[in-house]
């Protein structure tokens, strides 16, 4: 467990940063290629997709821009799902 987050908190992270990683994905983006486009470091992608280190709402809105999502959908727990019904 991280120091000073709770279980509910970490395993929300979880669900954003797999959120991160599948829209970046679905838009056909390497980490390094959404990272330039969303001016932002790979390292923090990284951590983030990981759910490792909370991302902030600015960071949420350059990479919905970047992935063609909308901010609130990349916070969606059921954002999986959703998108995969989309697209099929």
């Amino acid at each position: 467990m991280v120091r000073g987050v709770n279980e509910a908190e970490l395993r929300f992270r979880r669900i954003v940063g797999n959120n991160l990683r599948v829209a970046r994905e679905y838009a056909g983006r390497s980490q390094r290629d959404l990272c330039e486009k969303a001016s932002i470091g790979q390292a923090y992608l990284s951590q983030w997709e990981s759910g490792k280190w909370n991302i902030g709402i600015d960071n949420i809105v350059k990479i919905a821009r970047v992935t063609g999502f909308r901010p609130h959908e990349l916070l969606d727990l059921d954002f999986r799902r959703k998108a995969d019904r989309d697209v099929a």
